[in-house]
């Protein structure tokens, strides 16, 4: 009963940590601004295409 009460308290902390880095992203950078520079990350061979 311990592991899960544990196991518990770590899924909590780790969705209230989301959360809450989604909310501090989403305040301090506009959100299609944080948008597209985590696309931008994940995209690179899109855009070198797109330049050209």
């Amino acid at each position: 009963m311990d592991r899960l009460k544990e196991l518990g308290t770590w899924v909590v902390l780790v969705i209230a940590f989301a959360i809450f880095s989604n909310l501090i992203m989403y305040l301090f950078l506009d959100g299609k601004e944080a948008g597209m520079k985590i696309y931008n990350m994940t995209h690179k061979d899109e855009i070198v295409n797109q330049t050209k």
